[in-house]
């Protein structure tokens, strides 16, 4: 089994600890019977380790699992750039909490997809090769981290070129197979490199986009200087940094590659794109030897909705704990 918390156990257990004792306390005030409050703390424990068990989120370990699996390689390219923290994606997020919500949403929809991924700031790095392990990209993403700001040297999107290619034409040579690419930044390019052409690699490419995150408005980025947390600073003006969405370079990336550019906002945008990539793949069922993860926060809850219930009905029947 595992889990993945939406709070930490640490908040959590001391919260429905406190909660558990004052609900103990009332009961046994009570001029109940004997087996009626020990029926009703029973009840109060069962309901309150079911909340613990919601929030770790647990999933089940399950073999030999019959999955669905498509003929499509799915290749993200992630600009991990400072200015892909800028603050300007919904509500006070970062453009990079934008980009990890849309890519889970594209791993859940094409799921029995193959997956690779791609970042790139001073550097490329392949942190995932084609894998239908899409659990291994998702933690993947979350490996990737803001930049130190002295680490930095600046955005230049032609970086990622060389691993691109490698992994499109490796994708190619499979038969029968559709390449999916979804180049994802911000398009600011600010180390006075000048935008090369992708339009080589467009014959290894079935479909896709290139999502722009961020806004011409433009967002600050903090930066952690090891004491406090602060935002980056224009070194020529003494001020905090704005970064702002360069849509030109990304059409010009999106023309090259001949698929659609989209300004995302919200992960449900791209909604349209795995439909029509879906549509256009084949699936199969296999008995695949191999281990999965079923989520069981379902079974859980309706356990837990039941016990509620329960006790609403004994409420309206003015009932004791």
């Amino acid at each position: 089994m595992i889990t993945n918390p939406v709070l930490s156990n640490y908040i959590v257990v001391p919260v429905l600890s406190v909660v558990l004792i004052l609900l103990l306390i009332t009961v046994f005030r009570r001029k109940d019977k004997v087996w009626k409050k020990i029926l009703s703390t029973a009840r109060l424990i069962l309901i309150l380790t079911l909340v613990f068990l919601l929030n770790l989120r647990p999933s089940v370990k399950r073999y030999n699992a019959e999955i669905e699996l498509k003929n499509i390689d799915v290749l993200f390219v992630v600009d991990s750039t400072i200015s892909m923290w800028a603050e300007d994606y919904g509500n006070g997020k970062t453009r990079m909490d934008g980009v990890q919500e849309t890519c889970d949403y594209i791993l859940q929809e094409l799921a029995g997809s193959n997956f690779a991924l791609i970042r790139f700031d001073n550097r490329a790095q392949i942190l995932a090769p084609f894998t239908q392990d899409a659990r291994s990209v998702s933690d993947a993403f979350s490996t990737i981290k803001q930049p130190d700001i002295y680490y930095a040297t600046g955005s230049n999107l032609n970086v990622p070129y060389d691993e691109i290619k490698d992994l499109l034409i490796s994708s190619s040579k499979k038969e029968e197979r559709k390449t999916i690419i979804f180049f994802i930044s911000d398009g600011e390019i600010t180390d006075g490199s000048q935008l090369g052409s992708f339009a080589e690699l467009e014959q290894y490419v079935d479909g896709g986009a290139v999502l722009g995150f961020g806004t011409k408005q433009g967002g600050k980025m903090q930066a952690d200087n090891g004491y406090s947390r602060k935002y980056v600073q224009d070194r020529e003006n003494n001020t905090d940094a704005v970064s702002t969405l360069n849509e030109e370079n990304l059409q010009k990336i999106a023309k090259d590659f001949q698929v659609e550019y989209l300004n995302v906002r919200d992960a449900s945008e791209v909604s349209y794109m795995m439909d029509a990539i879906k549509s256009g793949s084949s699936i199969r069922m296999e008995e695949a030897e191999m281990i999965t993860y079923e989520d069981i926060t379902f079974y859980l809850g309706a356990v837990l909705a039941a016990l509620l219930i329960w006790e609403l009905i004994g409420l309206l029947l003015e009932r004791r704990l």
